[in-house]
């Protein structure tokens, strides 16, 4: 099983927000695209959830192709967008229960994910009785999340998955995340969060101004662990520069 991208490429009018990328990522992996704000992760993850289109290239997926087979990839998808995907006016367990039905599960296999999922990732003082318009920043991630994860996807995006949540709630699901990796499934994660980056990831990919300029194991980036991923990550988005003399000036 495996995420096969041929020359992608999607342009918006003269910015090109991604250009020429190649890449193939097998079950088992969970891969970490880093870069900075703009740099196309977020278009890429779009492409990938068929939310939009590439301008040119193809995506396979468990040798189904983006284009042809559309409604069987997105049956074996799960996405967590940085868009809203909740509906305001549901509570928990009603969102989760459409989710569920949307992916066809049986009620029965749909409450019992619903128990196991809240009983993971919310604690007994969060009210999931109430419409989920008025829940916090981080309850309504973690809801997110456990809709993206409710029928066991193949492949998971994820983009931003750590933001707004705090640190007990991010640990909790960096375990979910490395429990939930086997060879039969693909978690392809966008994040600026390096901390949990460094404790999920079998895999790095860095894009910076469109290009995808860094593809490899987490073992070979870090140099076999003798290196930390924010100075390797730097090495390519920020060239040497002296800023003392500025620092003095603003400080």
């Amino acid at each position: 099983m495996e995420l096969t991208i041929n020359k992608l490429c999607k342009s918006y009018a003269e910015n090109h927000a991604l250009s020429n990328v190649d890449l193939i990522c097998e079950g088992g992996w969970t891969y970490c695209l880093l870069g900075r704000n703009g740099a196309g992760k977020s278009t890429l993850i779009n492409i990938l959830s068929n939310l939009i289109a590439p301008t040119t290239g193809e995506v396979f997926f468990d040798q189904l192709n983006y284009h042809k087979d559309e409604t069987q990839i997105k049956r074996q998808t799960g996405l967590l967008s940085q868009y809203d995907q909740l509906i305001g006016d549901l509570n928990a367990q009603d969102y989760l229960h459409w989710v569920g039905l949307l992916y066809g599960l049986n009620k029965n296999d749909i409450q019992v994910q619903i128990s196991n999922l809240l009983s993971f990732f919310f604690d007994n003082g969060e009210n999931l009785n109430a419409s989920c318009a008025g829940y916090s920043s981080g309850m309504k991630k973690k809801l997110a999340f456990c809709a993206s994860v409710i029928h066991k996807p193949k492949l998971l995006l994820l983009d931003e998955p750590f933001a707004n949540l705090d640190p007990v709630a991010a640990n909790k699901l960096c375990d979910f995340l490395n429990a939930y990796r086997n060879k039969n499934r693909l978690i392809f994660v966008s994040s600026h969060d390096l901390l949990y980056v460094d404790k999920i990831a079998t895999h790095i990919g860095i894009i910076n101004d469109s290009s995808l300029v860094y593809s490899d194991s987490m073992y070979h980036f870090k140099e076999g662990g003798t290196k930390t991923l924010d100075e390797e990550l730097l090495k390519y988005l920020q060239p040497k520069n002296d800023y003392s003399s500025l620092l003095e000036s603003i400080t």
